[in-house]
């Protein structure tokens, strides 16, 4: 009996630390299809801790923040470059965050608009 209450123990801890209620989490899904990784760059306002990063299309990026402390972000479509049809993500977006203390994960999609490639100017005859 007590053996099956140790494992009772131990499988309430590990459903608790997965839930983690000191974890501060923001999650970038990358649905952008801008053919390449797309940079994201957080600032802690507090302490000035810096963290960059890439998503890459179709994937997520989990990053653990600070609870409570405000971040300033901004998200770089146009690090992800042209695609091989010419196409082109040109968003840049900023803003702030602050995720507090046990809240839950904060997801954020990442979607952009295409620049369509520029023609190319032909001489008429």
């Amino acid at each position: 009996m007590k053996k099956l209450h140790l494992v009772s123990l131990l499988s309430l801890f590990v459903l608790l630390s997965a839930c983690a209620p000191w974890r501060a989490l923001i999650i970038f899904e990358n649905r952008s299809q801008c053919g390449g990784p797309i940079a994201i760059r957080l600032t802690n306002e507090r302490t000035g801790e810096v963290i960059r990063e890439r998503v890459a299309d179709g994937q997520t990026l989990e990053i653990e923040l600070r609870p409570n402390d405000w971040y300033s972000y901004i998200v770089d479509f146009t690090a992800a470059g042209r695609r091989p049809d010419g196409y082109r993500c040109v968003a840049l977006k900023e803003g702030r965050i602050r995720i507090p203390q046990g809240s839950v994960p904060l997801r954020v999609p990442l979607e952009s608009q295409m620049q369509a490639p520029a023609p190319s100017a032909t001489a008429t005859p």
